[in-house]
């Protein structure tokens, strides 16, 4: 399609279908526009807050949580998000008091499941039965299965990581550089950029001598793109897409010059079945 309606009221101009469809389209055609610049092909985001409350997980994907299992049900925080449709309307929802939902069995946070918001949208009649021209649009938080959450419709708060305690919840989130997580993953750096200049000589760039063959130049490649990682995630906002690809790129570079800490890079990031987005994160299996 390359025409397509924009509202533009003059004097004596009817007021048609099309004209307030143009209206209507708007704000979803804006925030659309808004995730595609942001994060391509994501269908809703999480802008702030909605975070699952309880501590903050020793190991795993970045914003791995552990609710307290002795809590009747899950707590989140009050935020922000762009919701989306099953036909691909979007959105804006604000949440200005905390989200509770109650575990739907004994196991608690054991279950094998995801939570995801998913937006409810009812027709508005007044009285009388009388339609008018307005939806309620109401987001519904929820357990779910876990290959559902791909579903565009649903957005995923946090989804089990599978060892019966933890939950991920960096799926489709901003973090600013001054959030918890963030500065979660700037201290696991620090350790690893110790292992940097502890770490033995080895790997195959090394053995090819591709940088030669004092060890120091390895080292220093791969301090400098920790060095990267950290500067971009301490200076910029950044969505799971983009931290997705940093920590990638970081597991190549620490491969092709000290393994050790890409070894214990992927350490951090877990099991592959529940590293969630993080997964491409890990090495790639061949021979599937």
């Amino acid at each position: 399609m390359t025409t397509f309606n924009i509202f533009r009221p003059t004097d004596g101009a009817v007021l048609d279908h099309d004209s307030l469809r143009a209206i209507a389209d708007t704000p979803s055609q804006l925030l659309s526009a808004y995730l595609d610049s942001l994060t391509p092909n994501t269908p809703n985001l999480i802008l702030y807050g909605l975070e699952l409350v309880g501590e903050m997980a020793a190991a795993g994907p970045p914003g791995s949580i552990c609710p307290t299992a002795e809590a009747p049900g899950v707590r989140f925080s009050p935020g922000a998000a762009i919701l989306s449709d099953g036909v691909g309307n979007k959105f804006l929802l604000h949440v200005e008091e905390e989200l509770s939902l109650p575990w739907p069995n004994r196991n608690g946070p054991a279950i094998q499941a995801a939570l995801a918001l998913v937006p409810q949208i009812d027709d508005v009649d007044i009285r009388g039965g009388i339609s008018v021209a307005r939806a309620k649009v109401q987001a519904k938080l929820g357990f779910v299965d876990l290959k559902s959450i791909h579903k565009p419709m649903y957005l995923p708060l946090a989804v089990a990581v599978g060892n019966g305690q933890d939950w991920a919840t960096d799926y489709r989130r901003i973090y600013q550089p001054s959030h918890p997580v963030i500065e979660l993953m700037i201290k696991r750096f620090e350790r690893l950029e110790r292992t940097v200049w502890t770490a033995e000589p080895e790997g195959e760039k090394f053995s090819g001598a591709v940088l030669g063959k004092n060890w120091f130049r390895y080292q220093t490649v791969g301090a400098s793109a920790l060095q990267a990682v950290r500067s971009l995630l301490l200076t910029h906002a950044t969505t799971t897409m983009d931290r997705v690809h940093l920590l990638k790129t970081l597991r190549i570079q620490l491969q092709d010059s000290v393994p050790q800490a890409a070894t214990e890079l992927l350490q951090m990031i877990g099991s592959r079945d529940g590293a969630g987005p993080y997964i491409d994160v890990l090495p790639q299996v061949t021979g599937v």
